[in-house]
């Protein structure tokens, strides 16, 4: 079953175990009463409860989306998921309580319903849950066979085997040049991943061909961008650019950001600036020295601007020059380390996206130092640079530390991906997510 699927077929779900959860709820609390008392029957009172709290199981599933619920890369029965659920069960509780502490409505109890409705519907959910994903690690797996003559088939393999909730059971990876026939006339083949580059051999494309009807083909970076979503750097050319970066199509959703950028940074200045204070008082008392940090960074079209952030290191954090910030730097200080986990260490940069030299979505800003060394190691790297750098971003979310040249090919893959899809649903998506990760203290 393909992913896209899988999370409709989650979502509804979720959906039907809300409303299910509704109903056990209204007919606990009023089945015992008569008709002729109220005129209303159970149904009437589910009908009544449907209304009200129909808002809320919206907002509920926002939330799981922001928690990474409905992302099957995630579901697995492990300590990451259900750390993961529970948290947005905890928030969507206290989101309940907010709601109906603000909202009066007729013939609903609010404390007493929701107390019932949200303990029955947090034991079926993560039953639910819970049975989903053994189903998806077990079942629905289709046996497929990568095509391949180098290592990016074999690391596929590896992690499409150690992630079956994906859907993908690899039988085994083929060189081409040691013939394909005897495996093409397996039976129940369920898919083919082809490195790209193999398609300019005809006789390969005939083969497969045969095949078109009953086999899911796709290429190797096809099938990374749709379930990683990511972007293989091995086959980006100019013609790539040309064809997926081009800006004039999105010149609404371009103005648009820019509109947004402006009126949200606008508002959130001086509403977080007491914040800002306190933060900058707790920095002096810890270790006195400059409450803020200002960098140069490489910004749109390669514009160098000043960065502003709270200080989150010692004051001689670079006395041997510009360094790569590492897990558990020994240089971060105690409020540092706080501060960077809820990355409230970019408050400033709110300024910065008032001036219009960042945007609260795009990718990483850069150093110039490590600027000038990417650009000569990793091709194309200056072309993340097309879109104003972001508070928060793609890669920032999935990929939280760069200390090296191989991280930062990692994350260009998702800042590509980022460029590629860029909308304002999207970014909606990334600023949510990003709001998880600030609130659970997930930050780098």
């Amino acid at each position: 079953m393909p992913a896209q699927a899988k999370k409709i077929l989650i979502l509804f779900g979720d959906i039907i175990i809300l409303y299910l959860s509704l109903f056990i709820t209204v007919y606990i609390r009023y089945s015992n009463i008569s008709p002729e008392h109220t005129n209303f029957s159970t149904y009437d009172f589910f009908a009544i409860h449907t209304r009200v709290f129909t808002p809320l199981i919206l907002i509920w599933l926002g939330i799981f989306y922001v928690h990474n619920l409905y992302e099957i890369t995630s579901a697995k029965n492990n300590l990451e998921f259900y750390s993961a659920l529970s948290r947005s069960l905890i928030v969507n509780f206290f989101v309940a309580v907010l709601f109906f502490y603000f909202a009066s409505f007729t013939y609903v109890a609010p404390k007493t319903n929701l107390f019932i409705y949200f303990g029955i519907f947090s034991l079926i959910f993560t039953l639910w849950r819970g049975q989903v994903n053994v189903i998806f690690k077990k079942n629905l797996l289709l046996k497929t066979f990568i095509i391949s003559n180098d290592e990016a088939g074999s690391k596929l393999a590896s992690k499409l085997n150690q992630n079956p909730q994906i859907g993908y059971k690899v039988e085994a990876v083929i060189d081409p040049e040691n013939g394909i026939s005897k495996f093409l006339k397996e039976k129940n083949i369920g898919a083919l991943i082809v490195d790209d580059r193999l398609f300019n051999q005809e006789s390969l494309a005939a083969s497969l061909y045969t095949l078109i009807d009953r086999v899911e083909v796709i290429t190797l970076d096809k099938f990374n961008e749709r379930v990683w979503r990511k972007i293989n750097l091995n086959n980006i050319n100019h013609i790539w650019f040309l064809s997926n970066i081009a800006s004039g199509k999105r010149s609404f959703y371009e103005s648009f950001k820019r509109f947004f950028d402006f009126i949200l940074s606008f508002i959130l200045v001086p509403i977080l600036f007491p914040l800002g204070l306190l933060i900058a008082l707790i920095i002096k008392i810890e270790g006195g020295g400059p409450v803020f940090y200002r960098q140069i960074r490489v910004g749109h079209k390669g514009k160098t601007f000043n960065l502003i952030k709270l200080r989150t290191m010692r004051i001689d954090a670079e006395k041997n020059g510009a360094q790569w910030t590492i897990e558990n730097d020994k240089r971060v200080t105690k409020v540092g380390r706080f501060l960077r986990k809820t990355r409230l260490d970019e408050l400033p940069q709110l300024i910065n996206i008032l001036k219009g030299e960042m945007s609260f979505v795009g990718p990483r800003a850069e150093r110039p130092e490590f600027h000038q060394l990417l650009v000569k190691e990793i091709p194309f790297y200056d072309r993340r640079y097309l879109v104003k750098p972001g508070l928060t971003g793609w890669a920032q979310i999935n990929y939280t530390y760069g200390s090296s040249v191989e991280d930062t090919k990692e994350k260009l893959s998702y800042d590509f991906y980022y460029l590629k899809n860029r909308s304002l649903v999207f970014d909606i998506g990334i600023i949510l997510k990003t709001a998880n990760i600030v609130l659970a203290g997930l930050g780098r």
